[in-house]
């Protein structure tokens, strides 16, 4: 599942704006580093994640801040 799309459908549609992602911390050598992303929207963090390529984190981030969004819906 493409998380990172789902998001931005929902916050274009919530919201009005779009996420910004950004890279806040990088760990490990270079053949096995480790990236950090804060997912933000509306000039506040709504997701963390960690993974082993920029990708992997910005996905984990944005499936963190659309369960929090949907979860806050129900």
């Amino acid at each position: 599942r493409d998380f990172k799309s789902d998001l931005q459908e929902y916050t274009q549609n919530k919201f009005t704006c779009i996420p910004t992602y950004q890279v806040v911390g990088e760990v490990g050598p270079d053949h096995d580093k480790r990236f950090d992303i804060e997912i933000s929207i509306r000039n506040k963090v709504e997701g963390v994640g960690n993974g082993r390529s920029k990708k992997e984190a910005e996905q984990k981030a944005a499936k963190m801040a659309l369960e929090k969004f949907l979860l806050n819906e129900s």
